[in-house]
């Protein structure tokens, strides 16, 4: 006959089935999570998980690869880093399904850069953190220095005394995010016909260290990132209730199984005891 002592049984449950508890703790904390979770999101901004790639992650890509010049075929970095080059200039060669933007970055160049150039590569879809048919597509970049920012707005509406950069596009439509993107590039600053152009390569920093590549620096701009509207918000607050509510609801039950035993683990030390009597004799 069963018999319901709730500590003793749990107790003896917690040493003769022990993955029985861990699968328990785990339900449990799963549930606090989900809850803590829900919390978190009340007071603060979480960005859209529906949205793989914003401005500020293609920003971030940009900064984490090196652009080095050809300076010789011994120091020029490998073919493969480098997909075929989108000429800017030539319209004829430019698909009607392509777009050119002109971008005002937060990104500054490391280091001494020599003013009115222009640094210009070709990178793939992938090394920009596209997915899917768009990482297979090429995209022509071009980054001027801008080093008289005064008269230049952010998205936010404030004027900015750092570093920015001028980053101008070419690829196809459904490459670039579709997403909020920074303010337009100048057209006096980008147009201007005395600045030189340096063709390069986008490699990897960690494998190429020459001292005639060029690095960034990028800072994130949180108007860049997508995040979720209020409703949003409460309704994943909704679905994570529902979720550790059943959870929670599931550890209950596990609990009061396990608070009721038919058997005292003396009454199996008693059989185990008769059993060895009568094989004894």
């Amino acid at each position: 006959m069963g018999q319901w002592r709730p500590v003793s049984n749990l107790r003896d449950q917690v040493y003769r089935q022990p993955p029985v508890v861990v699968f328990f703790l785990s339900l449990l904390i799963l549930s606090i999570t989900f809850v803590s979770t829900g919390l978190y999101s009340q007071n603060h901004d979480l960005s859209n998980p529906d949205i793989s790639v914003d401005w500020n992650r293609v920003l971030g890509a940009i900064a984490g690869f090196k652009f080095c010049p050809h300076l010789n075929d011994t120091d020029a970095p490998p073919e493969e880093d480098s997909p075929r080059m989108v000429e800017h200039s030539d319209r004829t060669n430019i698909s009607t399904s392509s777009v050119r933007v002109s971008l005002l970055v937060p990104l500054a160049f490391i280091g001494d850069f020599p003013d009115k150039t222009v640094i210009s590569a070709t990178m793939s879809g992938s090394q920009l953190g596209m997915k899917g048919a768009a990482a297979k597509a090429s995209v022509n970049i071009s980054l001027l220095l801008l080093t008289n920012v005064s008269n230049i707005q952010t998205p936010a509406g404030t004027q900015t005394g750092r570093p920015l950069t001028c980053l101008h596009f070419t690829a196809l439509t459904h490459v670039l995010p579709q997403t909020p993107s920074p303010p337009e590039c100048p057209v006096a600053e980008y147009e201007d016909k005395s600045a030189s152009v340096v063709r390069t390569v986008a490699v990897e920093s960690y494998k190429h260290n020459s001292p005639h590549c060029f690095s960034l620096e990028f800072t994130p701009d949180p108007h860049l990132t997508v995040l979720l509207t209020k409703e949003e918000k409460a309704l994943c607050r909704y679905h994570l209730l529902l979720v550790s509510v059943a959870l929670l609801l599931i550890c209950v039950l596990m609990s009061l199984c396990g608070s009721f035993s038919s058997r005292s683990p003396r009454s199996y030390q008693g059989n185990d005891l008769q059993k060895d009597s009568l094989l004894s004799h």
